[in-house]
C-alpha cells in the first residue's frame, strides 16, 4: 500500500511540475490581476446573486425574474467575450485533457480496457497505434 501511495505523490508532484499546469496557473493569476476580467466576474456574479434571490422570494414577480435572468445572460455573454477569461478557459481545458488522458491511462493498466466517448467501454486491443488514449 506504502508504494501505491508513494507513487500516487509521485504521479501528483510530475502533475504540479507539468507545463500544462504551470501555464494554467499563471493565466489564472493574470485573469484575477485583469481589472477588466475582475469587473465582469463580479458582475456576473452580482447577477446570479439577484437571480437566485428572486427564485428563492415566497412572492416572486415572473417579470422581475425574466428581466434579472436576461442581464445575467448579458453579464455572462460579457464574460465569454474577455480576452483573459477565454485564455484561461482554453488553459483549463488542455489541463482537463491532461488530467483524463492520465485517467484512461490508469484505467488501461489496471482494467485492460479504455472508455470509447461514443459507445462506454471497450476491450483494448493491443495495437496501440489505433488507441487515442494513450498518445
Amino acid at each position: 500500500m506504502r508504494e501505491v501511495m508513494n507513487k500516487a505523490q509521485e504521479l501528483a508532484e510530475a502533475i504540479l511540475d507539468s507545463e500544462c499546469y504551470r501555464e494554467m496557473k499563471k493565466t489564472e493569476a493574470e485573469m484575477r490581476r485583469d481589472p477588466d476580467a475582475a469587473a465582469v466576474l463580479g458582475e456576473v456574479i452580482e447577477k446570479r446573486n439577484c437571480v437566485e434571490e428572486i427564485l428563492a422570494s415566497s412572492d416572486m414577480d415572473p417579470n422581475e425574474l425574466a428581466e434579472a435572468s436576461r442581464e445575467m445572460e448579458e453579464a455572462e455573454k460579457r464574460m465569454n467575450e474577455n480576452r483573459k477569461i477565454i485564455e484561461l478557459k482554453e488553459k483549463r481545458k488542455d489541463f482537463q485533457t491532461m488530467m483524463d488522458n492520465v485517467n484512461k491511462i490508469l484505467r488501461l493498466v489496471i482494467t485492460g480496457e479504455v472508455e470509447d466517448d461514443s459507445r462506454g467501454t471497450v476491450a483494448c486491443s493491443g495495437d496501440c497505434s489505433a488507441c487515442g488514449g494513450c498518445h
